[in-house]
């Protein structure tokens, strides 16, 4: 034996298992430490689209053709019983990831990922940890033969058994190498198994694996040509079939010892599964082939979708010829009659969501990839569950939109045309765009009259009648101009990304004075721009750190620095204290003007735009057709607009504050306070009935909190700020 080859051999595998390893856990801690910042955030975004999940989705179980089960990353467990028409999150958690899941029967269940195991026994409703084997490794299947026994496998040759319903797991040692892990595993009764996988990495070698004592012992019965194997199915305790890489598709007749190749002539595959010993079908990442001889013979490729559909990772059959296919994105597709047609069951948008606008708190516009079949402009009227193609503007490439107010809206196509709407998007006027720049890359009107567009070349027009005419404003140097921020037709400043300084205007552009975000001499990348006021302002940077200025941005100053570069870097405040700020995939929050910043949301895709209907409602967009919904509490149960209706004093406050309804023919009832996490802190019943009263909030920590009154012209709401 050469020690002086396998001691280096030994120790480059150890080295590369930590290096997974140890990076998956760094991803873990930071995670877990973004959620303990503050624990109120965590229910403040809902996802609207696509429904039921982003997440992507990585294995299914079907009990009948109602009710199942999918599961995916960031701990996603949804559970439908309608077939898939309607689904509940059932858990979720950013530091997991969910591999597989498997069903005893219609309550008892066990779901397998990175590194836990989860167990319920009704349905799902609540999930339960058991406690594994102390080994490293990732878990990727699950199977059971009963309510006491079961099996598990998983990356670095995992294999775990219990034989108490998962009270107990022990480690089962495999004679394969340490740098291989299973796939899939399945029994046909109590001593008979087979599990399949390959090598995780430096090369494709497959294996597969039986026993016939339990997983006591294990054989090797890999083909000498091999790949790594994905899937294994058996019909009966002899007749079985394997799928996996380079277009591997074998079948067993006597339990898993010896194979046979079945040549189908495509690539990749990703699940079998046989309705009877005749019919069966194997899934590719994008298209379904089908038998009726017992795998004989196979028929052509069924392309199951678009290129985007592409993506696809397991199927599960819950009854005969029904079978449920998952992907990436929170793909979801069904099919009835075996494979041969599919229907999409997540439903929502699907491509890239740049922009969002809304009219009010139901309606409103979405840019998205304008392709053919999409279109560029979506419309929804229930708050972005559920989108259709704007027909008015079907076949306009458009590409920049500003929701301006509850009526006025405004579309910049690629064809040099500007669209206007003043009723909510019902009808539309055209004008044409000055021709001096091919593509504009910002616009922004201050009302409907008032109006700027800006390219990356230094140009920077204005119109003062809504667009039907323009006027360029003149510039002596190159600038590449690429987000602009208008308080007014006079004050506004625009971002030059390549000279990385801020531009800034108080005449409407006649004049312009020129800033940096320098901090100890490191100048950073301005991305996004936002002021509250003449004065008060923000500026989010590439680098992840936040500058704010208070004094009209002449000059600027360090507030945060967050953990991440940022990717749109969208920053947008809804009052002087409370703000947001979008980095890649994470949404932060703050409500003490700036000073901090806590996690609010995160998703598993990238954030582009923020829109703010009032500061109690709005929406956010991102990839892979995310839109996500914020209501502080009960927006949707008070009687109007709370503008000019509610005062608040002093706020922020630390003792006493004193509630007043404006109109002082109005009288107080009763009035409740929440958390940010919804919880009724204080209540008040029984007030004596004048316009306004005093609260003690002395014992409320600092944070923002809302206030529900009830009064005689109905529910109004506020906040305050509690230091």
């Amino acid at each position: 034996m050469d020690l002086c080859k396998i001691i280096p051999n030994i120790f480059f595998s150890i080295l590369t298992y930590l290096n997974q390893y140890i990076m998956k856990k760094l991803m873990v801690v930071f995670f877990l430490l973004s959620f303990t910042v503050v624990a109120y955030g965590q229910m403040e975004w809902e996802i609207r689209s696509p429904f039921p999940t982003t997440n992507n989705l990585k294995g299914d179980f079907f009990l009948s053709d109602q009710v199942g089960w999918v599961v995916g990353f960031n701990g996603t467990i949804l559970h439908t019983v309608d077939g898939g028409a309607h689904w509940d999150l059932q858990h979720s958690n950013n530091t997991e990831s969910m591999w597989s899941i498997f069903f005893i029967d219609e309550n008892e269940g066990w779901a397998v990922g990175w590194s836990d195991i989860y167990h319920t026994t009704d349905a799902g409703q609540k999930w339960e940890k058991q406690v594994k084997p102390n080994w490293l490794g990732d878990m990727t299947d699950v199977y059971f033969i009963n309510h006491d026994t079961g099996w598990i496998v998983g990356t670095y040759k995992i294999i775990f058994k219990t034989t108490d319903g998962g009270e107990h797991w022990n480690r089962i040692m495999s004679n394969i190498n340490q740098n291989n892990g299973f796939n899939s595993v399945a029994f046909t009764d109590e001593l008979h198994g087979c599990a399949v996988g390959g090598a995780l990495v430096g090369n494709d070698n497959g294996y597969i694996m039986v026993t016939d004592d339990g997983g006591l012992t294990w054989t090797e019965t890999t083909p000498e040509e091999n790949s790594n194997y994905s899937k294994i199915t058996f019909l009966d305790a002899d007749t079985g079939w394997v799928c996996g890489e380079d277009g591997e598709l074998l079948k067993t007749t006597d339990g898993g010892y010896s194979w046979t190749h079945h040549d189908i002539g495509y690539a990749s595959y990703k699940g079998v599964h046989f309705f009877d010993h005749q019919r069966g079908v194997v899934l590719s990442r994008g298209a379904v082939i089908q038998t009726d001889d017992g795998g004989e013979t196979w028929g052509d490729p069924i392309d199951i979708g678009n290129s985007y559909l592409s993506t696809l990772r397991a199927f599960a059959s819950g009854a005969d010829n029904h079978l449920v296919a998952v992907g990436f994105d929170g793909l979801i597709i069904k099919s009835i009659d075996g494979g041969q047609t599919w229907e999409k069951m997540s439903k929502g948008l699907t491509q890239n969501v740049k922009q969002i606008g809304f009219f009010n708190d139901a309606e409103g516009f979405a840019i998205t990839n304008f392709t053919v079949a999409t279109g560029g402009i979506m419309h929804t009227l229930n708050q972005g569950v559920s989108w259709s193609l704007d027909t008015l503007n079907a076949f306009t490439r458009i590409y920049k939109m500003q929701v301006l107010d509850a009526n006025t809206c405004f579309f910049l196509s690629t064809d040099g045309q500007m669209m206007k709407s003043v009723d909510a998007g019902v009808s539309w006027s055209n004008s044409d765009v000055p021709d001096i720049s091919v593509r504009y890359v910002d616009m922004q009107f201050v009302n409907s009259q008032v109006g700027y567009l800006c390219d990356d070349s230094s140009v920077l027009v204005k119109t003062m009648d809504g667009g039907i005419s323009w006027n360029q404003v003149s510039f002596t140097q190159d600038y590449d101009f690429t987000n602009l921020f208008f308080l007014n037709e006079n004050r506004g400043w625009i971002i030059d990304y390549d000279g990385k300084q801020i531009l800034r205007t108080v005449d409407g552009g006649n004049e312009w004075q020129l800033s940096t975000l320098d901090d100890g001499g490191v100048i950073y990348q301005p991305l996004d721009i936002f002021f509250l006021n003449e004065n008060e302002g923000y500026a989010s940077t590439k680098e992840g750190v936040l500058f704010k200025s208070a004094d009209g941005g002449i000059s600027w100053e360090k507030s945060y620095t967050f953990d991440e570069e940022a990717y749109s870097g969208k920053v947008y405040f809804v009052s002087d204290q409370e703000g947001w700020y979008l980095s890649q995939k994470t949404v932060w929050h703050t409500v003490d003007g700036g000073a901090t910043w806590n996690f609010a949301s995160y998703f598993d895709v990238y954030l582009n735009d923020l829109y703010f209907l009032n500061e109690y409602q709005g929406w956010l967009a991102g990839n892979t057709g995310l839109v996500a919904w914020y209501s502080f509490l009960g927006i949707d149960e008070t009687d109007g607009s709370n503008e000019d209706v509610l005062a608040i004093s002093p706020n922020p406050a630390v003792d006493i504050v004193t509630i007043s309804l404006l109109n002082k023919s109005e009288k107080l009832f009763s009035l409740e306070v929440y958390n940010m996490a919804g919880q009724k802190v204080i209540e008040k019943e029984s007030l004596n009935k004048a316009a306004s009263c005093n609260l003690d909030v002395s014992s409320l920590q600092s944070g923002i909190y809302l206030v529900k009154v009830c009064s005689s012209g109905g529910n109004r709401l506020g906040k305050v700020v509690i230091q």
